[in-house]
């Protein structure tokens, strides 16, 4: 039987300031900085190290996952993909690996010897990850057993499906109050604000910031990175959510917000995400109540007629002043927005696109020689089309369903599906009762969505800097259990 939260668990880590927070952002994101700028180093990773320790380990857990948020969402790669390198070696061991490592530590301290005792509880959601994540650990047995796998590359897919799954645990077993999910949901839309910067500098540099880790197969030039208009999906879903049960003071700012980042996930060039985006939106009209939906309507409208007037009148003035340098840099985002649309219908002419259909036609193959326990980890498929010949990395197939599928058969696949509709299913009833948390489990719902949809098209399970948000997301969705247990033993 679990007994309800003590009074001090409604103050989790309280002894920590705000101050510190913001130190502890400053701080970290300097040092993350440098390795952008100059690369890692020892040196630089023991700072790193060090700094987050110090801030980390008295007990402040919320804090680490705090900073794997924003730190993930402003510096992606460069926090999340940095290795440590020792020369020669290198050492994927990633400044996001550190902040989780720091944070379970802390979670531990504070259980045994703090003054704060997280609410523990277990279900069948639980037990069925817990068994995903041990059927991932027996694959790395099997890899270390193949002398055709790349151990390298097993080690990586055991992190991305075993190890930072334990952020679903530390999210449940951290985020316990109303006050901890907000400041979460609302730490997620600051890091939104604070992605309007890159938007601005690709604006200005006309290319954005980061954006040659992702190549565009057409004609047209990114503005936003496409990990950053990722984020910015996610962040928009449950700002329209919280938008559509009237939950900010400033109304007026928020719908200005939208139209930013709306605009920015355009000129990312990502067509899976608007793609993704327009549905899981259509998703989250469908959950919302009748009155709300009225809301989310207007507001829609509102936006859409914003955008679509200032893309006519950059367009009618391109045609009045062809040779204006200042209009035909208003017009090229437009030009590229047009060419990556219609590359959507024209899908025999987008070499992207036919790659991904080719690499899943072989993927396909190679899972039906090993359909229940698949090929294992670690190991490539062989693409060959006439005389061209490839070997690409089944992690990399750009569809992480059919990754997992294929790497860990049908039973693994099932597995993983299985606990993430077992999440979904246990606190779906919880999330409509709860008036108040409702707006903000709705837009996670719809977040989470994004991730799966998205998730059919880009390798986001097998890369940390999104897949990440996979397991916060379900996480956070999940604390509905223990808020709403929280709420009902208070009220009796």
């Amino acid at each position: 039987m679990n007994l309800p939260l003590d009074n001090s668990s409604r103050q989790l880590n309280s002894q920590r300031t705000p101050i510190l927070s913001v130190l502890a952002f400053i701080y970290l994101s300097f040092l993350i900085i440098i390795f952008a700028v100059f690369g890692p180093s020892p040196l630089a990773y023991i700072a790193f190290a060090l700094v987050a320790a110090v801030f980390i380990l008295p007990g402040y857990y919320s804090l680490g996952l705090s900073l794997i948020i924003i730190l993930t969402v402003l510096f992606e790669r460069f926090f999340t993909l940095t290795p440590l390198i020792i020369e020669p070696t290198i050492i994927k061991l990633y400044p996001l690996d550190i902040i989780i490592g720091l944070t379970l530590i802390a979670w531990i301290i504070n259980c045994r010897w703090g003054r704060i005792k997280p609410k523990l509880f277990w279900g069948w959601p639980e037990t069925i990850l817990l068994f995903f994540i041990g059927g991932v650990m027996l694959y790395l047995i099997r890899a270390l057993l193949d002398i055709n796998a790349d151990l390298a590359v097993a080690v990586s897919s055991v992190k991305n499906y075993a190890f930072y799954p334990l952020l679903y645990f530390l999210t449940i077993y951290s985020v316990q109050t109303k006050k901890q999910l907000t400041k979460l949901v609302h730490l997620l839309l600051m890091g939104g604000a604070g992605l309007i910067v890159f938007l601005i500098i690709g604006l200005m540099n006309g290319q954005g910031l980061w954006t040659e880790f992702t190549p565009l197969s057409t004609l047209g030039v990114r503005f936003l990175a496409g990990t950053h208009a990722f984020y910015l999906c996610l962040i928009t879903l449950i700002a329209i959510s919280l938008l559509s049960f009237k939950k900010f003071s400033n109304t007026p700012l928020i719908g200005w917000l939208l139209l930013i980042w709306l605009t920015g996930i355009f000129l990312s060039l990502m067509r899976h995400l608007w793609l993704a985006l327009f549905l899981t939106l259509a998703l989250l009209f469908i959950s919302l109540p009748r009155k709300n939906k009225t809301i989310f309507g207007r507001y829609l409208l509102k936006s859409g007629l914003v955008i679509i007037t200032a893309a006519t009148l950059i367009i009618f003035l391109a045609l009045i002043f062809p040779h204006s340098e200042s209009i035909n840099n208003l017009a090229t985002p437009l030009n590229n927005f047009g060419s990556r649309f219609i590359s959507l219908i024209k899908i025999d002419a987008d070499s992207s696109i036919n790659w991904r259909l080719a690499v899943w036609n072989f993927s396909r193959e190679a899972w039906q020689n090993h359909p229940w326990f698949g090929v294992g980890f670690g190991h490539k498929i062989l693409m060959e089309i006439d005389d061209w010949q490839s070997f690409e990395e089944i992690r990399n197939i750009h569809n992480s369903p059919l990754s997992i599928m294929v790497q860990m058969g049908l039973a693994g696949l099932l597995a993983f599906l299985a606990a993430v509709a077992a999440i979904i299913i246990a606190s779906w009833r919880k999330i409509l009762i709860n008036k108040e948390l409702k707006p903000y489990y709705l837009g996670l719902m719809a977040g989470l969505g994004l991730i799966l949809l998205a998730s059919l098209f880009q390798p986001y399970l097998e890369t940390n800097l999104t897949g990440i948000f996979l397991w916060l997301f379900l996480g956070l969705i999940r604390t509905s259990e223990v808020i709403n247990q929280y709420e009902d033993s208070a009220n009796q």
